[in-house]
């Protein structure tokens, strides 16, 4: 009989981001390998779609947690701290329940943040099912970025509380499995699933000239970014790094695409460098519309600073270039050399260093031979190594060890 598993998600699409993209990607995968998922998603999926209504996404089904008029919804809306986040444990894990009790599951599968992790290791328990937790980044690193807060210490012990809790334990990144061993978590019960790519969406193609002519592009090297604007990306930082390299009078263009909680920021490092003239903001489009953007940069940069998430977390974005063979220079921080190996599948410059950043840039700008190099090897990778049929196969192992630790622990001793 195929598995049968219930993954438990903080939100899903149609609210479109990193999270939702890999879940998407990663569980239809799995359906399409003959496993027969289910989806669930929290309370706070209701905040960013509204609507929040059951849909099928790929053949998968997507269950909310509907709203009610009591105390802990009016809990989840408001920003009262701890009380909050106890009202969207206890309403997942109500819903949860009443999945389980009416449809036969042989697996939970829960996704971080820990807040589904605690919910949904509760009601496997209840039920006596495997309960499998994955780690996409720490709850604590978003709570509160200084480590000594109360707030923090409080996440992260919430955090290890679960993967105790955990039969198998799944990352996304191996500086997230080191950390979780680190914590007195029996590597047997570690398993890595990276992030990956759609190859076969993602393939090179020719610059959209229409596209070209409209944003000013024709017949220059374009630097690009595209991704959201968190603060750790450095997206700002990138608007001076290039306002120096066009100082010593190369001839290039940089176009960001994208939009997020740093895009002010963006906004004023532009005007504040009078880059208007070789910087070209254009804002969020739509999912369809993002390859036509990438067909005109010829070198995708990603100068994420040097923080404990960017350490730990691996980005979807490089690997959207990569399989589109796209030359790639990326600040040398952990989560970026999970996916590239550099002067191989691209060039990485050292976080926040300018004069690095100048330098490697201006090697790949005068050489269209380097970026070919690069580009075609990069796609050969993401190709053989990061699609995501294979890497929704990296779950089978995980789900056997956590059925089999299961088990184990309900046999009388």
């Amino acid at each position: 009989m195929p598995l049968r598993v219930l993954h438990v998600l903080d939100h899903s699409v149609p609210v479109l981001d990193g999270y939702s993209h890999r879940s998407r990607c990663l569980i239809g995968a799995q359906r399409a390998m003959g496993v027969l998922p289910t989806v669930v998603t929290g309370p706070l999926h209701n905040l960013d779609d509204p609507s929040a209504s059951e849909i099928d996404v790929d053949g998968v089904h997507c269950y909310r947690t509907p709203e009610d008029a009591g105390f802990c919804w009016n809990a989840v809306r408001g920003r009262s701290p701890f009380l909050r986040e106890w009202s969207v444990v206890r309403l997942l894990e109500r819903r949860i329940n009443s999945l389980l009790k009416g449809a036969e599951f042989d697996l939970v599968h829960a996704h971080s943040p820990a807040l589904c992790g605690l919910a949904a290791a509760r009601a496997a328990a209840a039920h006596s099912l495997p309960f499998v937790y994955e780690i996409r980044s720490f709850w604590e690193d978003g709570v509160d970025q200084s480590t000594s807060s109360l707030r923090y210490r409080l996440a992260r012990g919430l955090e290890t509380r679960v993967v105790k809790r955990a039969d198998a334990v799944v990352g996304i990144a191996n500086p997230i499995l080191r950390d979780i061993a680190g914590r007195g978590i029996s590597e047997s019960r570690l398993f890595h699933v990276p992030n990956g790519v759609d190859s076969a969406r993602f393939i090179p193609c020719p610059p959209d000239t229409d596209l070209a002519a409209r944003l000013g592009l024709t017949d220059v090297p374009t630097l690009g970014f595209i991704g959201t604007f968190f603060p750790w990306e450095g997206v700002a930082w990138l608007v001076d790094a290039a306002s120096a390299l066009h100082s010593r009078g190369l001839h290039f263009k940089l176009l960001i695409v994208g939009d997020g909680p740093d895009a002010d920021a963006v906004r004023v490092a532009i005007q504040n460098r009078a880059a208007s003239n070789f910087v070209s903001y254009v804002g969020r489009v739509s999912h369809e519309e993002v390859v036509r953007y990438y067909s005109l940069m010829d070198v995708l940069v990603y100068p994420r600073r040097r923080l404990r998430i960017t350490e730990a977390v691996t980005p979807l974005k490089p690997l959207e270039a990569m399989a589109l063979g796209k030359a790639i220079l990326a600040s040398n921080v952990g989560g970026i050399r999970e996916l590239i190996d550099s002067e191989k599948t691209g060039i990485l410059f050292e976080p926040g260093d300018i004069e690095d950043f100048c330098r490697q840039s201006e090697r790949l700008l005068k050489d269209p031979a380097l970026r070919q190099k690069l580009g075609r090897q990069a796609r050969t990778k993401a190709c053989e190594e990061k699609d995501w049929t294979m890497i929704a196969r990296l779950y089978e192992p995980a789900y056997a060890a956590a059925r089999e630790n299961a088990k184990r622990a309900r046999r009388p001793r």
